[in-house]
Formats: C-alpha cells, structure tokens, sequence
C-alpha cells in the first residue's frame, strides 16, 4: 500500500472514531432528556427540554456537567495547547533552514506566521467556550445557585451560549485575518477578486520581457551588420518567448544557438 492510499485509510479511520466517541458522549443526553415543567408563579409558568431527570438525583446533573467540562473544553484545550506549542517552538525555533539567506529569512518569517496562527485557534477555542462551562460549573455545583441567579449569570449565560455556537464559524474568519493566501484565494473565488487584475499583471511582464529582450538583442546585434536577419531575429525570438514557457530562463546567446 503506497503513502498516500496510506494516509487516506489513516484520515477515514480517524474520523470514524471521532464520530463514534461523539455519539457515546452524546447517549448520556439523548437517554435523558425530558419535558420539564417549571412554574414561576401563580400566572406564569413553562416548560423546557431539560437533560437531566430529576428522578436520577442532582449528583447525576453534577457528574454529567463535570464530565463536558473535562471532556468537552478542559482536556482538548489542554491537548491542542500542547500540540501547538510543540509546533509553534519546532517552526520557529528550528536551527537549520535550508536555502540561501534570503529564501531562509522568508521561510522563517512564514513559520511566525504559522506558529501565530495555530495559538490564534487554541485563544479562540478558549475564549468561546469557557463562559458556557464556567456558568454550568457554577449553576450546579453553587447550593445557593437559584437564590443569587442574578442578571451577571444570566447574561453570562446568554453570552456563553451564543459564544459556543459562534466558534464553528470562527476558525475561518481568523483564518482570514491572519493568513495572506487563504485571504487571496478566498478573495479571488468566493468574492472574484484579482483574477482579471492578475492576468493583466501576467500580460504585462510578459510584454515587457518581450520588449526587453527585443531591445538586447538589437543592441547586440544592430542593423548596420545584420540588414533585414536582425528584423528576422526579433520575430523569432518573441514568438519563442510567448509560446514557450520552457525557455524564459534562457539568454539572448542560447536563443540565437537555437535559431
């Protein structure tokens, strides 16, 4: 089996277990979820999806809120940070960039980049899911919970839960912040942005290559020596250079062997 059919069968398995473990730590709510009726007061009261039964007991709720919090947040954030870290330190701090000094110093300046990026995502993973875990973790394990519910903890609650939701679309719109070429190709296929403008740059170097080998060559080899062959030259030489991509590293000595 070569590499690639490898890493293929790699990715596939990978991702079967990934949705397999998510739907064992989804069984515990879908098992328990039930109508709860919840009376405010004489007038007013409703009812909601609730995902703990009360005839299971409240040390179920707690273990339950305990075990996405560990699952969930605290032990993927912990791993990605790691991970990430070790990546960052290994793209930046690597010692020996082959190439010469100017290509090295692009190369390293690329791996900032890179390194930046990858903290980004593990900053951002952070930030959206910790208001929703830090308001579960308190409404559960807090006695008084119901009694100092206030607008702090409710709004906390609102906030962490649109914050949850909003990390899915997160990772590429900081993606887009912080990474020149998914901005350029996102630009140039989802908004058709620069395609035209690059063809015409394209164009342009290469008339201008064109008129510049015309001009060397000429003065090489002007028309006082040659007569009409230096007219017959130019032609040659430019249509090579359009209909050829092979030889634009050439130079005008190589192009006249070839004539």
């Amino acid at each position: 089996m070569g590499g690639g059919k490898r890493a293929t069968c790699m990715t596939i398995a990978t991702a079967i277990v990934i949705w397999i473990l998510a739907i064992i730590c989804g069984i515990p709510a879908l098992a328990g979820s039930n109508i709860k009726h919840i009376v405010v007061n004489s007038r007013v009261s409703f009812e909601v999806c609730y995902p703990f039964p009360q005839e299971w007991g409240p040390e179920y709720a707690k273990g339950i809120v305990l075990f996405r919090f560990l699952i969930y947040y605290a032990v993927p954030l912990i791993l990605i940070g790691i991970f990430y870290i070790m990546i960052a330190i290994h793209l930046v701090f690597t010692s020996r960039v082959p190439g010469e000094i100017q290509g090295a110093m692009r190369q390293v300046i690329a791996r900032k980049k890179v390194a930046v990026t990858v903290l980004a995502f593990v900053v951002i993973f952070g930030i959206c899911f910790f208001p929703h875990h830090l308001f579960m973790l308190w409404f559960y394990y807090n006695p008084n919970s119901n009694d100092d519910y206030n607008a702090f903890w409710h709004i906390l609650r609102i906030i962490g839960f649109c914050l949850s939701f909003a990390n899915s679309c997160a990772n590429p719109i900081l993606l887009y912040c912080v990474s020149g070429a998914f901005r350029k190709h996102f630009n140039r296929y989802l908004l058709c942005k620069g395609s035209s403008s690059s063809r015409r740059r394209n164009a342009d170097n290469l008339a201008y290559r064109d008129t510049s080998l015309t001009s060397t060559i000429s003065r090489k080899y002007p028309s006082k020596r040659l007569g009409n062959r230096s007219c017959r030259i130019q032609e040659t030489t430019i249509t090579i250079q359009i209909g050829s991509a092979g030889m634009n590293g050439m130079t005008d000595k190589e192009h006249l062997n070839r004539i």
